[in-house]
């Protein structure tokens, strides 16, 4: 009787371990973009000034995303593959980075490492081209580039000098001394990955919030290469932090435009300080809405 019993409970489990639903998955496309001053990239082109007023172009970005992993809503984080991803703006197909064998649900950030880390930054990782071509000099810590941004800027002089901000392991003088200089980026994300292979995110990265927050960055000041200066290398990483956002070119336009008006109506409201002001009128906000009103209607001349 009992051997019966626990034949018969044995049975049970099994069917039910069987019988359970096999977990559902999704593939999920994150597509790179590129933005200066709230536009699109324009590469090749001598139109733009960083903070610093130096006048520059950008020619092409070679970079590497690695372990990127989504946080599912209970906290848990959920290692993507690949691994690693080499992102070329020569290269148009790996500006889609394609994930597959998602578990489906909700989540709630992304995160990933600009670069490589320790663990996986080592001489001979990659053996083909294009990524084995960015590889770092042995005698500077060996591995390969975080990133290459290439271009060119107006020198102190107004000559046309190369720009080659180039980002990896950084070392002292005398090369006794190897500084890692990747670094963590995590994201929120309101994001439901489904059975569908129409799940996309938009990741951008803010080129000229390199140069700004919180070191401001001088091309002037740094020189055109920087592969053996660590404080260049040190001021950039630190400035990564708001380099990538989620989200189309339009949002952070958007947001690129609403940061500027508030810049703006702070400045007005100090200069605004000393005048007698009438009530109601010498705001930010109501000179920008006259500014936008035809000139001598009703409404302009009793407020005047």
């Amino acid at each position: 009787m009992k051997k019966s019993f626990f034949l018969t409970f044995v049975f049970a489990v099994f069917m039910a371990v069987s019988c359970k639903k096999p977990a559902s998955y999704g593939e999920l496309c994150v597509n790179i973009g590129y933005s200066v001053n709230g536009k699109a990239l324009i590469t090749d082109s001598l139109c733009y000034r960083n903070d610093a007023g130096n006048e520059f172009m950008i020619t092409e970005i070679q970079w590497f995303i690695s372990k990127m992993g989504l946080q599912d809503e209970h906290g848990e984080w959920v290692t993507l593959e690949p691994l690693f991803f080499y992102i070329d703006t020569n290269i148009p197909e790996s500006q889609t980075l394609e994930i597959k064998s998602i578990p489906v649900g909700k989540y709630k950030a992304l995160r990933f490492v600009f670069g490589l880390d320790e663990e996986d930054n080592r001489t001979g990782l990659f053996t083909d081209p294009p990524e084995s071509e960015m590889f770092w000099p042995d005698l500077l810590g060996g591995g390969y580039h975080y990133m290459k941004l290439n271009g060119k800027y107006l020198d102190a002089e107004g000559r046309l000098a190369p720009l080659a901000i180039h980002l990896g392991i950084g070392q002292n003088e005398d090369h006794s001394l190897f500084y890692q200089n990747y670094f963590t980026v995590e994201l929120p994300i309101d994001f439901t990955i489904t059975e569908t292979s129409e799940n996309q995110l938009d990741l951008t990265m803010i080129i000229d919030n390199w140069f700004r927050n919180p070191n401001l960055y001088d091309f002037n000041e740094y020189g055109s290469h920087i592969m053996q200066n660590q404080a260049a290398q040190q001021a950039l990483k630190e400035n990564g932090n708001d380099v990538f956002q989620i989200g189309k070119l339009t949002d952070n336009e958007n947001n690129t435009n609403m940061e500027k008006d508030n810049r703006f109506a702070e400045k007005f409201k100090n200069v605004m300080q000393k005048a007698a002001p009438k009530p109601h009128f010498w705001t930010w906000k109501s000179v920008k809405e006259r500014m936008m009103s035809p000139v001598g209607t009703t409404e302009n001349r009793q407020a005047v």
